[in-house]
């Protein structure tokens, strides 16, 4: 199993690169990737716009540079270029990418780079061309007034919808267009954007719109990574597409994006104070939405990192509940001028936050246990309600008066006794266990809201493969790759194939064991694999070897399938272009084909080398037992509907 998993989609396309050389020259944009260049760089944009640079993260060479701006007649001051150190993945051939290059009305940007042995690509970003007003704001009604709390609607800055994002990392759920945190936003994470800090308020919708062109073509991402971004007046911008309630994850970090809330201010703080206003805005902004979660901006939270410069995948780490983004990864984002402010902003934002507390919940194919604890702020040595509510409606409550270790440590004005536990029993059509914090006087904190579906809780119910996960579920053919994740978009190995047939057959056992000496005695795959092989629908990869942990193809998967119904021969050949005659595969894919077990990935294209992932298995499975046709000649298991 990985724990850090694809994210978003990673077919986008790179922005075209320009060709470049040495000296202050001026050169014509070329198609396609460019070969890398050195030295300084004069490079004109005559249509506004911007640009990026990538380097090789191997090369070793520092890749620190400056870069100014020429408008009009003057040119911007020197600013720094600053890699990228955001949370989605990296670009091809493993380079390392600058961030977005923005000055507001170029039209000549100048780069130098402190060592000329530097080797770079260029990445051009366009001036948009889209006119948008300004006027529109979030309808923020749902939750209480708070004065200085405007969010500027994205479709004031951009036309663009979000990517479809197929897999979110470990901790966060397929939700929409994007990833929900399983359990909550549980701490925010503060950055600066990198770009010059003289724009005009009428600038700002240009400026975010060649954010998300950077993010999105040249990165490759789903969507700008920012939740929110707060220009130098103040203002509050939305970033990421998303319902603004829910526990959207950002793009913004590396290992810890399942969890937060990322808020850039636009602009380069490095050396320089953000100013009052934004200053009093992230505040605002980060007492609102950390409200909504039930998170105290003054204290620090425990989560599970993916992966990163300070932490392992799947370690867990003690963050601020508001950090800044260096505090976890290896960056001087957002600058020493944001972070001197950083207090100011955790006490503006704790004013606004009365009720927080925190939830673990332990999840397995039968309960959810979830223990935690919860403070009113006002009156902190009184007991908070927790209300447990199951698929929006069975509501039990159970006081917060348990005693919790050093918490008396953490808020010593309010001491030890506010935890809380509870089991709750789960079955295949439970969808929603929500905990919700309460006080006397009835102010609230959603301190959690879990989604599950068929007893896990990374499965969507919307998605393709969610009404074979639910059958896989039912005939107790499954258990996940660890208690409440099934991981659908995670790869199948050979060996979870084995076991899924095996299942699939209703377990049967043979008397000898399989030759393949890869496979490990009492594991929880020899009986499968043995089986397998006694029925001849494998004989390994080699005579003595099975490669339990090798992927699995869709031209392998068609033959296992195949074999294990029989071998039978289909009337017709498929349609499919890429499956060539001849093959192991072709006359498999043919009878998948033919009983309608496959449509392909398009009408003429079976793609017989990708890979099968978890959630593709669970749907093939679920096909072939409602299919009678599949059935002629092997006698079907108790779970195949005929």
């Amino acid at each position: 199993m990985t724990l850090q998993r694809r994210q978003i989609l990673r077919a986008a396309a790179v922005s075209p690169a320009f060709v470049l050389a040495f000296g202050f020259t001026r050169h014509a944009p070329a198609t396609g990737n460019a070969p890398p260049v050195s030295g300084n760089l004069r490079l004109p944009t005559p249509d506004g716009g911007g640009f990026s640079i990538s380097w090789e993260a191997s090369s070793g060479v520092d890749p620190t540079s400056t870069v100014r701006g020429l408008v009009g007649d003057v040119w911007s001051k020197r600013f720094p270029v600053h890699p990228d150190h955001h949370g989605g993945p990296d670009a091809p051939e493993g380079r390392t990418h600058s961030q977005a290059i923005l000055v507001p009305g170029a039209t000549e940007y100048e780069l130098s780079p402190t060592n000329s042995k530097l080797e770079y690509q260029v990445h051009q970003i366009k001036a948009p061309t889209r006119v948008v007003s300004k006027s529109g704001r979030n309808d923020l009604s749902r939750t209480e007034p708070i004065p200085g709390l405007e969010i500027i609607d994205r479709h004031n800055w951009t036309s663009r919808e979000r990517k479809n994002t197929i897999d979110c990392v470990i901790g966060s759920s397929v939700f929409g267009l994007g990833c929900r945190s399983d359990v909550g936003i549980r701490h925010a994470i503060v950055h600066h954007t990198v770009n010059v800090n003289s724009y005009t308020e009428a600038d700002v919708p240009d400026l975010l719109d060649g954010i998300q062109q950077y993010h999105m073509d040249t990165r490759g991402w789903d969507d700008i990574a920012y939740n929110f971004v707060i220009d130098r007046f103040g203002r509050i911008w939305q970033g990421r597409q998303s319902d603004l309630f829910e526990p959207i994850s950002g793009g913004h970090t590396t290992g810890l994006n399942s969890e937060s809330v990322g808020v850039a201010l636009l602009g380069t703080f490095t050396g320089r104070d953000p100013g009052q206003a934004m200053v009093d805005s992230l505040g605002i902004l980060l007492g609102w939405k950390l409200g909504l979660h039930g998170v105290d901006p003054l204290g620090k939270t425990l989560v599970r990192s993916n992966g990163g410069d300070y932490a392992e995948p799947g370690e867990m780490v003690l963050v601020d509940n508001i950090s800044p983004h260096r505090a976890n990864q290896n960056t001087q984002c957002p600058g020493d001028g944001t972070v001197a402010r950083l207090d100011q902003v955790r006490q503006t934002a704790a004013e606004l936050v009365s009720v927080f507390g925190t939830v673990v919940p332990r999840c397995s194919l039968v309960q959810v246990a979830i223990h935690g604890w919860a403070i009113d702020r006002l009156a902190p040595t009184s007991t908070v309600d927790v209300d447990v509510i199951v698929d929006h409606a069975d509501t039990t409550v159970v006081a917060a008066q348990d005693p919790v270790n050093e918490l008396d440590v953490r808020y010593p004005e309010a001491g030890e006794h506010h935890g809380f536990a509870y089991t709750v029993p789960i079955g295949l059509d439970t969808t929603s266990i929500a905990v919700i914090a309460r006080t006397e006087d009835a102010r609230t904190a959603k301190l959690m809201d879990l989604r599950l579906f068929a007893t896990f809780i990374d499965v969507e119910p919307h998605r393709f493969f969610a009404a074979g996960i639910y059958w896989l579920r039912k005939n107790e053919l499954t258990t996940g790759t660890q208690p409440g994740l099934f991981e659908p978009m995670d790869e199948l190995s050979r060996a979870q194939m084995a076991t899924f047939l095996w299942r699939f057959m209703d377990r049967p056992l043979v008397e000898n064991a399989s030759p393949f000496v890869d496979v490990r005695r009492n594991s929880w795959y020899d009986a499968a694999t043995d089986w397998l092989f006694a029925s001849g629908i494998t004989t390994g990869t080699a005579p003595d070897l099975f490669a339990p942990d090798e992927i699995v193809t869709r031209a392998q998967m068609a033959t296992f399938l195949w074999r294990l119904c029989g071998s039978i021969i289909p009337v017709d050949l498929s349609p499919f272009q890429d499956v060539p005659s001849g093959r192991y595969f072709t006359t498999a894919v043919a009878w998948l084909y033919e009983t309608g077990i496959t449509t392909g990935v398009t009408p003429n294209h079976f793609d017989p080398n990708a890979f099968v992932t978890r959630g593709e298995m669970a749907t093939f499975l679920h096909r072939l037992a409602t299919t009678p046709e599949a059935w002629t000649v092997v006698t079907p298991p108790p779970v195949v509907v005929l």
